[in-house]
């Protein structure tokens, strides 16, 4: 297959192939087309990407696929032409697209599913949620589920203990449309849209510093996904760069087996006890900033410790780090329309953030 252009989509390019056949006239009415396993050897792709291919040329009404049996060219064409194919690609159903997220939980999420459907529609897609509750299983079900049922393209925000997912992989190495949103794996070629995780909690240390608070506690689930990372790596900046001595025994990164169970109040409250000398804490997520409250009250410590989120954990006199999920859920978008209409071209984009006051 040296002839065709590696710069197309491996899903695009055996719907070409297919559509060059009926167009030829090689392929006529009611004939046979190679199977799923005869199209992986010839194009070296996994099942996922030809289940895709053929998938999209059944809804144009080019194929059929019969259980048992294969897939046909249509009987219904007269003798295949491009005038046929144009007006049956013309007739098929609203694109589809795939939104997988890991829960409903959180302010950031709901709001990056809202305008995520607010956009694709304006793009012409209908969208398809999938909540995959935190499940590295639930996740490679969900895009096993979403490409065979013909989905155009993917945006995914990856589970909380993010791993090297076989099926994230597979969609990067067969070009498949697709966006990682906030979170995203490390070295694996692909487009994605984050905040600026970084420079957002560097900012709200770099203020705590300002104030004179050295003993800053960082709270945070487990260091397991890019977003973390890049907040704590935020964090411990902002101390280097003013060349302060920083003290990690004051960063409570919490297992995320104890963050998902009712152990997660006793852990954090524990930590507190532990380290009186705290007088600030940033913490990395809506959900820690709310659990550090209650534990800060168990402690009768609540008017002492000035209290940073990373989001809006909803508590008044809490300032906060603001991320603009509609800038995200539009970028996403034009990322995953970008790569449905021209060249496979990875990129990373990020959205800046602000530091809210209360």
């Amino acid at each position: 297959m040296a002839g065709r252009s590696t710069k197309t989509a491996l899903y695009k390019q055996i719907q070409s192939h297919i559509r060059e056949q009926i167009v030829s006239g090689k392929l006529r009415p009611a004939d046979r087309i190679p199977s799923e396993q005869e199209l992986m050897d010839e194009f070296k792709v996994s099942k996922i990407t030809v289940k895709n291919a053929l998938a999209e040329l059944a809804d144009q009404g080019l194929i059929v696929r019969i259980q048992g049996k294969g897939t046909f060219v249509s009987g219904d064409l007269p003798l295949a032409g491009a005038a046929t194919i144009a007006e049956a690609s013309a007739a098929r159903a609203v694109p589809v697209i795939g939104l997988i997220i890991p829960t409903m939980k959180t302010n950031v999420i709901r709001k990056l599913v809202d305008y995520t459907e607010l956009y694709l529609k304006e793009a012409g897609y209908r969208m398809i949620l999938s909540i995959t509750r935190e499940s590295a299983t639930e996740e490679s079900n969900a895009i096993s589920d979403l490409v065979g049922a013909g989905v155009q393209g993917l945006i995914v925000f990856p589970t909380e203990d993010e791993k090297y997912n076989e099926s994230l992989l597979r969609l990067s190495l067969d070009k498949f449309p697709f966006v990682f949103i906030d979170r995203y794996l490390r070295n694996i070629e692909s487009y994605t849209i984050t905040s600026d995780n970084f420079g957002g909690a560097y900012d709200a240390v770099s203020y705590l510093l300002s104030k004179g608070h050295r003993n800053i506690a960082l709270l945070s689930p487990e260091n397991t996904n890019t977003a973390i990372q890049d907040r704590t790596t935020g964090f411990e900046n902002a101390y280097i760069d003013r060349e302060i001595s920083i003290d990690k025994n004051l960063w409570c990164h919490i297992p995320l087996g104890i963050l998902r169970s009712d152990r997660a109040l006793d852990y954090i409250t524990e930590f507190l006890e532990l380290h009186p000398s705290v007088t600030a804490a940033f913490t990395l997520t809506e959900e820690i900033a709310q659990l550090t409250l209650r534990s800060l009250q168990r402690v009768r410590r609540e008017s002492e410790v000035e209290l940073i989120s990373f989001d809006d954990p909803g508590i008044p006199n809490v300032s906060y780090v603001q991320q603009d999920e509609r800038e995200m859920a539009r970028r996403a978008v034009s990322l995953l329309c970008d790569q449905i209409a021209s060249a496979y071209a990875p990129q990373n984009a990020v959205v800046p953030v602000k530091l809210v006051f209360r």
